[in-house]
C-alpha cells in the first residue's frame, strides 16, 4: 500500500488561487471529526488568510511597497498552511479520502508499470566501423534499459545469443565477422521481470 502524501507547498498557486485554497481548507476542517485539534489552529489560519487578503487587495492598486507587504503576508500564510499540511499528513491514517476531506491536495500515486510493450520501429543497419552493426529502437515507456541480443544466422534452438545491456535505445555491435549474417533482437527492461522481444531482424556484417 502506498503512503498518502499531502502536498505541503503552495508556491505553485497564483495569488487569488492561494486565497481560494485557504478558504476551502478552512471550510473543510471546520467541524471535521478526523482533525479535531489542527495545528496551527483554524483561528490562526483564518487570521493569516485575512491579513493576506487585505494585503492582496491593496497591492493591486498600490506600488512596490504594497507588493512587498503582500508577498510577506503570502509567505506567512504559506508557512502556516505548510505546518497544517504536516498535521494532516500525520493524522490522516494513510487514508486518501480522509486526507482529501481536509481540503488539502495529495500527490497522485504512480501507477505500477506492468510488462513493457513490444519494441517498435526496430532497425539494424551497417555501423560506422568495419564489421559492425548498429541497432536502434523507439523509446519504450517505462524502460530503464534495453537488452540487445545477437547471434549468427540461421537461428536454431541451439543458437547462443550474445546479450548486451544499454541504457540508451541504440547499440553498436563491433568486431563481428565480415560477410556473416546475424540475427538481432531487442527488449526493454523494466520493473517487471518478463520481457517482450522485438521481431528478429537479419543483417550481413560488412
Amino acid at each position: 500500500m502506498s503512503t498518502v502524501k499531502v502536498i505541503i507547498s503552495f508556491s505553485r498557486l497564483r495569488d487569488d488561487d492561494l486565497d481560494t485554497q485557504s478558504q476551502v481548507i478552512i471550510s473543510k476542517l471546520t467541524g471535521n471529526v478526523n482533525f479535531p485539534n489542527p495545528i496551527p489552529t483554524l483561528a490562526e489560519i483564518t487570521a493569516s488568510r485575512n491579513a493576506y487578503v487585505d494585503a492582496l487587495i491593496v497591492s493591486k492598486t498600490g506600488g512596490r511597497q504594497e507588493t512587498l507587504k503582500k508577498n510577506h503576508a503570502r509567505k506567512e500564510l504559506e508557512q502556516q498552511l505548510g505546518l497544517l499540511a504536516l498535521y494532516i499528513q500525520a493524522n490522516c491514517k494513510n487514508d486518501d479520502l480522509i486526507a482529501l476531506g481536509s481540503g488539502f491536495e495529495i500527490q497522485k500515486s504512480k501507477a505500477p508499470i506492468g510488462i513493457l510493450a513490444k519494441p517498435s520501429n526496430f532497425k539494424v543497419e551497417n555501423g560506422p566501423l568495419a564489421a559492425s552493426l548498429y541497432a536502434s529502437v523507439d523509446k519504450i515507456e517505462g524502460a530503464k534499459s534495453y537488452l540487445f541480443e545477437i547471434t549468427k544466422a540461421p537461428v536454431t534452438e541451439d543458437s547462443i545469443w550474445q546479450v548486451e545491456s544499454s541504457t540508451a535505445k541504440t547499440f553498436l555491435f563491433e568486431d563481428l565477422v565480415a560477410g556473416t549474417q546475424y540475427a538481432i533482437k531487442v527488449a526493454g527492461v523494466g520493473s517487471n521481470p518478463k520481457k517482450v522481444f522485438s521481431d528478429v531482424l537479419y543483417r550481413f556484417a560488412q
